[in-house]
This record gives C-alpha cells, structure tokens and sequence, in this order.
C-alpha cells in the first residue's frame, strides 16, 4: 500500500510540475514568474505538498513515525517563514494560503481519505490552467508562429492531464478499490490516446490563429474635412501643441498602424515597456485622453518619502494616493479651497482598458467609473477635473520669488527632508555645486544658442516699448539677470542632463545607488532615472519635491500612426465622436512615464519633465519607430438583454460582510466574556449568575455539550457528569442554586459560598481542560459560547 502511495503521490508531482512547466517552455507566453511566483509555484506548494504526504514512517520503513502535530507545526512554519520572506502584501497572503491548502489536500488525500473529496477539484484546476496558457500564446504572430506545434500539445497535454489525474485522485481516495484498477487504467490511456491523436492528426497546426492586420489605413493620412460633423483627421499643423516634453521623434518614419481582434486583446494594456520582448517592438493602446489643453500629466502614485537607500517612496499622507484605488458611487469633491496662481480648471476625459483612475493634480471632481459595453476592450470611462497649471512652469523663471514662510515648511517638511548617508550627501552635492556654477558661468550663452529656453527668457523683452531694445547688449544681460531663485536652480540642473542620453526602458523604483551610478558613471537612463535625480537634487537644492508615476498625454507624443489609429477607433466608438479629433490623444503602453513635482510658492506643486534637455532615444530605443497596435472593435457583437451578473462584485461583497461577521462575531464572545468576568466581581446573587454564564462559554468553547435552555444547573451536571464523570460540575451546581435562591444569614455567610463557588469555577476548568496545542487553538476561535446569547 505505501508503495503504491509512493507512486501516485509522484504522478501527482509529475503533472503539476507539466503543467507549471510549460510557462517557462512557450515562447508565445507574454508572462513570466517574478521572485513570489517561483516561490509559490515551484518551492512552497510543492515542499508544503511532501509535508503532507511523508507517511507515518519512512516510505518503506515503520520504526519512525512522524505525528499529525509534528507534521502540521512544520508545513505551518514553513509556509509562514516563505510568506514572510516575499514580504507583508496580498501576494504574500495568497502564498501562504496556497501552502497549506498544498499541505492539507495532501495530508487528507494520503492518510485520510474519507475527508479529501475536495481534491476531486485538482484536475478541474490543472485543466483550467492549460486552456489560460491557451489564452495567453497570442501575444503576436512571430511568437504564435514559433509555437505552433507546442499550443497543439498545450490543448492535448491539457485532456491527457485531466484523465491521467483524475484516475491518480480516484485510487488515493479509495485505495482498497483494487479491483477494476487495470481495466480503468487501461481505458484512460486509451481514452488520452485517441485525444492526442486528435488533436495532431485531424486539427490543421494553425488551428489557433492570431488575427493581426497590418496598416488598417494608408501610411498618408486624410486631409481634414472642412464639415466639422464629417469623420476626418487634421494636418499636424491645425493640432494645438503646449509646452514642451520628453524628447522624442515626431516623424514615426517606419511606423505602421495594426490591429488584433478585440477577443485577443488580453492584457497588452499591462505591459511594460519593451512590449513582449525582443520580436514584439510594438506599443500598444492604453486609453484615450480628451482634454481641451496638453499636456496631461496623469498620475497614480505620488511618492515623496525619501529613503536613504531605496529612495523615494509612496507618499503615505498623501490623499490623491488613496483616490486613485477608491471606489466612488457618487462624484467626490475636493474640500480645500486652491489657494495656487496661475491654475485653470480642465477637464480630462479617458476612455480606458485599466480600471484605475490616473489623476492630473489638482483633483477637484472625480466622477465614479462607468463601464462601456461597446467599445472592446476600453471598457473603462473616467472623468476628472484638475485644478492644473496653464502654462510651461519654466516660465515662472520670468516672476519673482518669495522665501517659504513658517507654515509651508511645517507643512512640507517631509518633502524637505534629504535623509542621505554622509558620503551619498558629498557626491549629490559635488554634482548639483557643478551644475549651479556650470549654469552660473555659461547662463548666456545657453540662453543665446538654445531656442527653446530663449522663448522662455523673450518674454522679458516683449512689453519694452523699443523694439530694438534687446540688442542693446547691457540691457540685454541686465533682462537676463537671475529673478526667480527656485527656477534658476531648476533650469541649471536640466541644463546639465543635457548631455544625458534618455532611453525606453521602465523601471517604477530608483534606488540610490541606480541613482548615483546614472549621475556619475552611465549618463543614460529611462524618465524614472531622470525624475528621481531631478526630485533629489532640487530637494538637496532646498525645493520641496517628489517623484510621480502614470502616463503622458501630449501632442508631442502622437505621430501619424497614433492620429489614424484615433481615427480607426473614433469611426467604430460613438462616446469619442463626442469631442473634437484634436482634442483626442492616444496613450499606448510606452507613455508610461514618471516625472518630477516641485512645490514653488504661490503656485503649489508643479509638473517639471526631466528629460526636457536629455538627448532624444535612439534607434530602436526611439517608440516612435514602433508600430502601433489598436484593438479591432467587433460590429457583429450581439448584446443580450439580460445583464451579466456581477460575480466578482458580488463575491467582493459577500467576503466583506463575511470578515465583518466574523470580526463581530469575535467581539462579541470575547466582549461577553469580559463582561461576565468584570461582572462576578461583586459577588452575590448577580455575580453567581455571571460566573455561571462564565463557565458555560469556557465549557462550550472547549468542546463540551452546550446546556439546553429547559435544562437547570443541577439538571445539565447529572447530564454532564454521566458523560464525564466530574464531580466538580454536580457541587457548582447546588452552589450555584443556593446561592441563587437560598436566602442567607448574612453577609459573610453569603461571601464564603460564593468563594466556595469560585473554587469550584476553577476546578472545573482544571480537571475538563483538554491538553494539547490543537486543542487550545479550538478554544481561542471557537463561538459556540455565543449559543447562550
């Protein structure tokens, strides 16, 4: 029998590592495990699951034995140990609770058996994830194509999984059922044989197809139509254009629009960047942003704690950070009244396939989400006013400034703070000292020859009544001389990425160290490099600052082939014929962006790009170069009438109103029992009857009968006893009705029996206290005490 056991549970081992494994062995397979996920799949279920099958002794031996306690107490600290490791989150928790249902389905399944029926659900499940790695291969035709014949043994793997298991399950849940056994094994191999041969023979090997189509319009796009009411596309020219952003190309030479069925879309909104991987150079659509003014800078998380080694962290005091995640049923408003110059209201439309919000600062309304039913996989509708700022803040370099007063450094002293080593301090300040005298000494001259930052600086000379009066070279320096101090220190360090080299790549943290090594050895680095020097060295500059994470609207972001994909999808979506063509942005998954916020006074927290002066992306490192991918709506979808039911809302609200119960539930008995505690205090007739209550819930709790309501004390310890043999309970219970009903003499004489009565309350808890570690385990979480509510 232990061999046989033996050989099942490594069957058993052997098609879920099949199954697990063929994550790592698709090349179509967009995903990939992060550190929990190896962790969970590959060391605590299955370490948790030989926990639970190791045998009362050694495989084929009997002299050792390992106790159910023993073996439980292990698996428990192993799991709990590795879930601590990944760290305190809800991945952490899902591991945990994957490690001992691992432990417990598979202790049941191979020594108690009667109890394990719930691992007739194993197959189901490693059925379910062969036909989600089905769904994930169609990530792009290369990849699809490379793995063709593999999606073929994906689907039979799947069915020969399904019976193989199956039958594995049904001889370790009746393991004396011998009889048969050959003839039922012999008809599953079969069974999968005829399947295998199936799905090889008679399927065509592109029997899975991914519906990718290639330049949906002609690379030139329309002119516009002068009816506004007419579908056209406007000239580059008639598109409004801001202030300005990330370099980038705006030709989008070698860009070509495509298309993927909206069934197949899956999750390419959640990719990072880089797309797929090194054959899928492609962006992919995100959402559509309506606004009336750009750039938007949408954000989700504000991060202005800094950290001496991991840098700068969620900012915990900051609201916007919980607004994003939370759930509205009704429009909320902001409370504060915006004291900031220079801030209009606009409103920011976004049509989306990620149901959380991206917030521009500074939310003044936020709408609740509404869901889409015709727009595929941009199901997301959300609606936002910001109070943000009008202009480029850089020309605030134009207007005086004004030291912090006692109030905003109180307010703001967690984004004043700069918590660095000693020696991280010296280099970060050796760098910014260079960059103020670098800017210091050459201010001109960059001024003269850069014509971005001499349209900031001209406006100083635009309201002088000569015309000429800029060429007038003393006047000229005099207008350039240093105004606002805060801009001027922000100016000199942008000027000095100058020679930095902005790149694709997308990374959400910026440690120290990736931080020093980006200043001073690579010079190249992604936004969030850039953001989070730019946020550190104004911080150590004395500006308040912090870093912010989303994703960038701007004109300067949208070639031809994000104008016609707008176009492709405003012809097959209603809700964006709403707003006019150069009011529609495209967002893909690289305008994934982070970027840095400085707080100036009288104007509050504002928006600075810190890759305004780096050197533009290069070859493939440019995702102007990268083709487009939208999805292709279907017009052939039919609606029911009937609505699909919210199970994942309604199952969100059941475990909600469950751990409510429960945490009720709780309160209440350990409530209850302190009450009744505190209550025999005073003794006498009313603190018998709560140290009766008393006992009855530490009974009951423990496992013992529960007293019937038409049952009197003396009647439930005749009861109890005759189970038990406890004599304590019998005298309790004539204390206890003499001291209920008896009228005594006196007070003392009333004192010694209720401490008599007392002495009884302990013996009995003594002499019917149940030993073991389970044991106390059941009474801390047991509720049946609440039985005498």
């Amino acid at each position: 029998m232990k061999r046989r056991l033996f050989v099942f549970f490594i069957l058993r081992m052997f098609f879920y590592f099949s199954v697990t494994a063929l994550i790592l062995a698709h090349p179509g397979i967009p995903i990939s495990f992060d550190r929990v996920g190896i962790l969970q799949w590959f060391i605590v279920i299955p370490l948790a699951a030989l926990a639970g099958f190791l045998p009362e002794g050694r495989p084929f031996r009997s002299d050792l034995s390992i106790s159910w306690r023993s073996r439980f107490i292990f698996a428990f600290s192993l799991v709990l140990a590795l879930s601590i490791w990944a760290g305190f989150s809800i991945v952490a928790l899902q591991l945990f609770l994957a490690g001992l249902t691992s432990f417990m389905l598979t202790y049941l399944l191979f020594h108690h058996p009667g109890w394990a029926k719930p691992a007739i659900l194993e197959p189901f499940f490693l059925a379910w994830v062969c036909l989600r790695l089905l769904a994930f291969s169609r990530s792009g035709e290369e990849a699809a194509g490379a793995s063709m014949a593999l999606t073929q043994f994906i689907l039979a793997w799947t069915a020969a999984v399904f019976l193989f298991h199956s039958v594995v399950i049904y001889f370790c849940l009746y393991p004396r059922s011998t009889k048969g056994a050959a003839k039922e094994a012999a008809v599953s191999l079969i069974s999968a044989g005829v399947i295998l041969l199936f799905v090889f023979i008679v399927l065509p090997p592109d029997f899975i197809r991914n519906n990718v189509i290639e330049n949906l319009f002609s690379d030139r796009a329309p002119e516009k139509i002068k009816d506004e009411s007419e579908k056209g596309i406007l000239q580059e020219a008639e598109r409004s254009e801001g202030r300005r952003t990330i370099p980038a190309n705006r030709d989008g030479r070698g860009q070509s629009l495509r298309g993927i069925s909206e069934h197949n879309w899956q999750s390419r909104a959640n990719r990072k960047r880089g797309g797929g991987g090194s054959d899928d150079n492609r962006q992919y659509l995100v959402k559509v942003v309506a606004s009336g003014r750009e750039p938007v800078y949408m954000g989700d998380e504000f991060r202005g704690t800094l950290d001496p080694s991991y840098g700068f962290l969620t900012s915990r005091e900051e609201q916007v950070n919980s607004l994003v995640q939370q759930r509205f049923f009704v429009t909320w408003f902001s409370s504060e009244y915006d004291f900031d110059a220079g801030r209009e209201r606009q409103e920011i439309f976004s049509l989306s396939t990620l149901p959380q919000k991206y917030l521009p600062w500074k939310p003044v309304s936020i709408d609740p989400v509404i869901l889409s039913e015709n727009s595929g996989p941009l199901r997301y509708i959300h609606q936002v006013v910001s109070n943000t700022h009008a202009g480029d803040p850089l020309r605030l370099a134009n207007l005086p400034s004004r030291p912090f007063n006692a109030f905003e450094k109180d307010s703001l002293a967690v984004y004043f703070d700069v918590p660095l080593h000693a020696g991280d301090r010296e280099v970060f300040t050796e760098w910014l000292n260079n960059a103020l005298e670098s800017w210091q000494k050459n201010r001109e001259a960059i001024i003269r020859n850069d014509s971005y930052l001499w349209s900031i600086f001209a406006e100083r000379f635009e309201s002088s009544a000569e015309p000429d009066y800029w060429l007038d070279e003393s006047s000229f320096q005099a207008g350039l001389e240093p105004i606002n101090e805060y801009l001027e220190k922000i100016l000199a360090i942008l000027i000095y990425f100058s020679n930095y080299q902005y790149n694709l790549n997308y990374d959400n943290d910026a440690p120290i160290e990736s931080i020093k090594e980006f200043l001073l050895n690579t010079a190249e680095g992604d936004c969030v490099l850039f953001s989070n020097s730019l946020a550190l060295l104004g911080r150590l500059a004395g500006i308040p600052s912090r870093v912010v994470t989303g994703y960038l609207a701007a004109e300067g972001l949208q070639t031809n082939a994000h104008i016609r994909g707008l176009l492709a999808l405003r012809e097959k979506i209603s809700v964006l014929r709403e707003f006019p063509l150069n009011n529609l942005y495209m967002v893909t998954n690289l305008h994934s962006h982070s970027w840095t916020q400085f707080y100036i006074p009288d104007y509050g927290w504002l928006d600075f790009e810190a890759t305004v002066f780096a050197l533009p992306p290069l070859g493939m490192g440019d995702f102007n170069t990268w083709d487009v991918v939208i999805p292709l709506i279907d017009e052939k979808r039919v609606f029911s009438n009937v609505r699909k039911f919210p199970w994942q809302a309604t199952l969100r609200s059941a475990g909600i109103l469950a751990l409510f119960a429960v945490v009720f539930a709780y309160t209440l008995r350990y409530g209850r029992e302190a009450a009744l505690y505190f209550g025999t205090k005073n003794g006498g007739r009313k603190g018998a009857r709560f140290l009766y209550l008393l006992l009855l819930a530490r009974l009951a709790a423990d496992g013992k009968p529960v007293k019937p309501a038409s049952k009197t004390a003396v009647e439930y310890s005749e009861l109890f006893c005759g189970a038990e043999e406890n004599p304590h309970l019998k005298t309790f219970a004539l204390l206890y009705s003499e001291l209920r009903w008896r009228e005594f003499a006196g007070k003392a004489e009333r004192d010694k029996c209720f401490q008599l009565l007392k002495q009884e309350y302990c013996n009995i808890l003594k002499t019917t206290k149940r030993k073991g570690v389970f044991r106390a385990f059941i009474r801390l979480v047991s509720l049946r005490g609440l039985a005498y509510l």
